[in-house]
């Protein structure tokens, strides 16, 4: 009986602890990336059903120019009028995107998340936002049913926040199908 109850008790801990290993899995990513005048976008990277998918939750409306003065040249005009159309040209409406993450892309993005420490859930205070106003929000949802937003102001994301939503970034670059959206990750990738 004795032999009995301590494999008994050896099995539920050994099934208790593979079940702690694995709750730090996600179920679900999104990453949001919300910049001032210009468009938002937010990915949403679902593992379970090995899916990415890229969209601007919000409007598509690029901001008329400021009035020109009162007695601007026909010169003025004209170059204030280039100045916007080359803005609105460099931001062009985001085309929505649904792209298949294949069991290796999983395995990486899992591999980051697992690494994840409790600090690696908040903004890190230390650090000092970008002056221009960008803010981020990364949800992570575990497969427990843990929920954990981190983000803020750009800048003072977690250096785990950026490799994740960095992963995230560099998979849908590889995968777009839409040279629009493809040209807008790396132009935010550069500042």
């Amino acid at each position: 009986m004795k032999y009995f109850l301590s494999v008994f008790l050896l099995i539920i801990t050994s099934v208790g602890c593979e079940n702690k290993l694995k709750s730090n899995e996600a179920d679900l990513i999104k990453v949001g990336y919300y910049p001032p005048f210009i468009q938002h976008f937010e990915i949403i990277a679902n593992l379970s059903n090995k899916s990415l998918l890229f969209y601007n939750p919000s409007k598509y409306l690029i901001p008329p120019p400021p009035p020109p003065p009162k007695n601007a040249s026909d010169e003025e005009l004209k170059r204030r009028g280039d100045e916007h159309q080359k803005f609105v040209d460099e931001n062009p409406k985001l085309e929505p995107e649904y792209l298949e993450l294949n069991n290796d892309e999983i395995k990486a993005i899992q591999k980051i998340i697992t690494s994840f420490q409790e600090k690696d859930f908040k903004e890190d205070e230390k650090k000092y936002p970008i002056i221009d106003g960008a803010n981020t929000n990364t949800v992570i949802q575990l497969k427990d049913h843990r929920i954990y937003s981190i983000g803020g102001y750009e800048g003072t994301n977690t250096d785990k926040e950026i490799e994740l939503t960095s992963k995230i970034f560099s998979l849908f670059k590889l995968k777009s199908n839409s040279k629009v959206n493809k040209l807008y990750i790396e132009k935010l990738e550069r500042r």
